[in-house]
């Protein structure tokens, strides 16, 4: 019956336990208890020393080894030695007479039991700890592949290793240190528990590093605070992971976990390495480390495209190496390509962080200078005028580095990015014809065509397409409601001629006739408003053609005003989409007329269609308006925008 009662507790304990419940003290003192005063009872019950349940002591004492470990297991056996000698020697009649030593025997094998089965125990525990931990880890690596499997971009597979470093380990801190044969550098960092990120300027142990990324092995300080792990190397970098704490020191079982976390991303990180770099010679100069035009293209674009393009300035600077050519021709193209790499090295000095500076052409450079207005980007081209004037560069003998440098300025010189980098180079043009060695802004040559009066025909003659958007801004300075009428109608004819069919080579020469379409305003005084001078077409005609413009050009600039209904297909393609184009930008800008919607304006023009515009180009242009294409982002320039209100219904 003892033993009946004994199996049932000891059921109903081992199910409460796996089922998850926590025992307090005071539940496993109380089975503790049962446990011995079960055992000790089969024991008294039966025969003492000879008892066939005299197992069931040991049992008690393995028990408790068991649920409740060494500590408790210990104790039971003490309990249940004196309870032993008790029961078997005093109150059994068969064994009164007991034997010392083999009582004493038989007392100390109930300890050693009590001991070896706890230590048994506490092992199981450590092993059973191990293995949840190692069961974890497996999770965290398993959660490290797929993470850094989905991502390509460098920084973030970087910061996904050194988070997942911190947290398999006992670091408090954490880096991901990229050690390259021109020093080392911070690329990600972490600390545990999601407090602040250690500043990467924190001084590192670089002969420790060193010794890490050359030698493939994991490196420990003198102190174990800190732990250097390489992970892979490529193109001449090592990736380390740097762990360190303040307190305690790095095990084997930390070197043991980053081990494992360095073996699984190995891959991962060796293909980021891989693709930042097939992405950094995508976007870089591999003469001068400078960005290449494409990347000046790309993040140019970027900068037009933001939300609030029309709050904030922005510059472009064009700089042109003075006399490159007899540098190669004399010296060797070698020499020029060191003088190549040491200008490029004066201007990225000499501009600010924020600044893009590209390698723009063969021995031109070009500057993005962001939040910069025009006085500012002035003062920027003279800090590198003066710089490499200081810098001394020998490039033939007798000779040093010089610049000539074109400057212009978002929203005055260009409201696209197309149109800013063409004022910079016609600046740059303007700066080099002056004598090179200097700065000139886009101003300074729209000022000069402004002046010139009866020699506007030979400049255009002389330069063309190297002044022609200062030629337009001249004209559109000649009437505070013209103000960036060229530059828009530039704009919307590009987009519209898109959708007409002109062809890549023909827009070139669509964009010339829209920059130059009025300037017959030029020479011609001003009358009416001054908005529209009679006769402005055919003074246009006569001065492009002077200029030696291509004949679809002068074309264009002559019958732009041209009426469908009057001439038909005889008007030119290009004539036909300035007209629609110039009605529209008018319309939408207030110029001679109230200003109007896009969508109003749009309908203004589709009561004309066909009869004063080609039903053609009129259809091309709504594709661009519905396409979004005419939302170009432009500054406002004219009277605001007027709603047009429904005629008032009679009262019945």
């Amino acid at each position: 019956m003892v033993l009946f009662f004994w199996a049932v507790m000891t059921v109903i304990v081992q199910v409460v336990l796996v089922r998850g419940y926590r025992p307090g003290k005071q539940f496993s003192l109380t089975t503790m208890v049962l446990d011995i005063f079960f055992a000790a009872g089969l024991v008294y019950l039966s025969d003492g020393f000879n008892s066939p349940f005299f197992l069931a002591l040991f049992l008690a004492v393995i028990t408790n080894a068991v649920r409740f470990g060494a500590t408790a297991s210990f104790l039971s056996a003490l309990v249940i030695s004196f309870l032993y000698l008790f029961i078997g020697g005093s109150f059994t009649s068969a064994n009164f007479n007991i034997d010392a030593n083999a009582t004493i025997g038989q007392v100390f094998l109930f300890l050693v039991v009590a001991l070896a089965t706890g230590y048994m125990t506490r092992e199981l525990e450590r092993e059973r700890r191990a293995a949840v931990e190692r069961a974890a880890q497996a999770d965290s690596l398993r959660e490290l592949s797929m993470n850094l499997v989905s991502d390509t971009d460098i920084k973030d597979v970087f910061d996904v290793l050194v988070d997942h470093a911190v947290q398999m380990t006992t670091a408090e801190h954490g880096r991901v240190v990229l050690s390259a044969p021109d020093g080392f550098s911070v690329v990600a960092a972490a600390n545990r528990d999601g407090a602040e990120v250690v500043a990467e300027g924190e001084a590192l142990d670089e002969h420790q590093i060193s010794q890490a990324a050359s030698t493939g092995e994991a490196v420990f300080s003198a102190d174990r605070k800190s732990l250097m792990v390489p992970i892979a190397s490529g193109d001449g970098a090592t990736v380390v992971v740097l762990l360190s704490q303040s307190t305690a020191a790095f095990t084997n079982q930390d070197l043991f976990a980053v081990d494992a976390l360095t073996g699984s991303s190995a891959v991962p990180v060796a293909n980021a390495l891989r693709y930042q770099r097939s992405r950094q010679e995508a976007t870089t100069d591999g003469l001068t480390g400078l960005a290449n035009a494409r990347e000046f293209r790309r993040r140019l674009d970027a900068a037009f495209a933001r939300p609030d393009r029309r709050d904030v300035p922005l510059s472009v600077l064009l700089i042109d190496f003075d006399h490159f050519k007899s540098v190669n021709d004399l010296k060797g193209h070698q020499h020029g390509d060191l003088v190549l790499q040491m200008g490029a090295r004066i201007v990225r000095t000499a501009v600010r962080g924020q600044d893009l500076v590209a390698r723009y052409g063969g021995d031109e450079l070009a500057v993005i200078a962001a939040d910069a207005n025009g006085a500012a980007a002035q003062r920027l081209a003279y800090r590198i005028v003066d710089s490499v004037h200081a810098a001394a560069v020998s490039t033939v003998p007798g000779h040093q580095l010089t610049f000539s440098i074109g400057v212009a300025s978002y929203p005055e010189d260009g409201f696209t990015a197309t149109e800013l980098v063409a004022a910079a180079d016609q600046a740059l043009y303007l700066a080099k014809r002056e004598g090179k060695d200097r700065p000139c802004t886009f101003p300074q040559l729209v000022t000069e065509l402004e002046l010139a009066d009866g020699n506007l025909v030979a400049m255009l003659a002389e330069a063309g397409p190297q002044v022609m958007v200062a030629a337009a801004h001249a004209v559109d300075h000649r009437n505070p409601v013209t103000q960036g009428h060229s530059s828009r109608v530039v704009a919307i004819a590009d987009a519209v001629g898109r959708r007409a069919g002109v062809t890549s080579s023909d827009l070139e020469s669509l964009r010339a006739a829209a920059f130059l379409h009025d300037v017959g305003h030029m020479t011609l005084p001003a009358g009416g408003e001054g908005f529209e001078v009679p006769g402005h077409c055919e003074e246009g005609e006569r001065i492009v053609a002077g200029a030696q413009f291509p004949d679809e050009v002068v074309a264009a600039v002559r019958h732009h005003h041209d009426r469908w209904d009057a001439s038909g297909e005889q008007i030119p393609l290009m004539a036909r989409i300035l007209a629609v184009t110039e009605r529209y930008e008018s319309l939408t800008a207030g110029r001679g007329c109230p200003r109007v919607s896009p969508p109003d304006a749009m309908a203004e023009i589709k009561k004309m269609s066909g009869i004063e515009f080609d039903a053609a180009v009129v259809d091309a242009l709504g594709r661009a308006f519905q396409d979004r294409s005419l939302e170009l982002n432009l500054p406002d320039v004219a009277l605001p925008a007027v709603t047009v209100s429904p005629e008032p219904v009679a009262a019945s």
